[in-house]
């Protein structure tokens, strides 16, 4: 009986750590980029999303900088495949701004550039 309940707690505990690294993925910014009222600078990030349903809050921490603080923006998230993984830019009021980030399954559509970083 405790080799099932040991199996069973293994089974949910990879699962949910499964299900947390869906929720994160590492890109790439090969020029600055405003992303709310921030601009980031070129580099390597973590991307991580929070939230039920399409709409999400999605947090960008630098990996290659110390003392950075993260940035929180509201996305909404799109389940799309797609063959590639980049990033879709705008130039708003004379800034590259950061429209969305494409991923294999997913597309984070960041929301208007209204939306500020915290």
């Amino acid at each position: 009986m405790k080799r099932f309940l040991m199996l069973g707690f293994l089974t949910v505990l990879f699962s949910l750590s499964l299900h947390a690294a869906q929720n994160a993925s590492k890109v790439t910014f090969l020029t600055p980029l405003q992303v709310g009222t921030t601009t980031l600078p070129a580099g390597d990030y973590k991307a991580t999303w929070t939230g039920n349903g399409p709409d999400v809050q999605l947090t960008l921490e630098v990996l290659d900088v110390r003392g950075q603080k993260p940035v929180t923006v509201p996305a909404h998230l799109v389940v799309v495949k797609s063959s590639s993984r980049s990033v879709e830019t705008n130039t708003v009021n004379g800034k590259n701004t950061l429209q969305k980030i494409i991923l294999k399954e997913i597309t984070l559509v960041l929301s208007p550039a209204g939306a500020s970083g915290m």
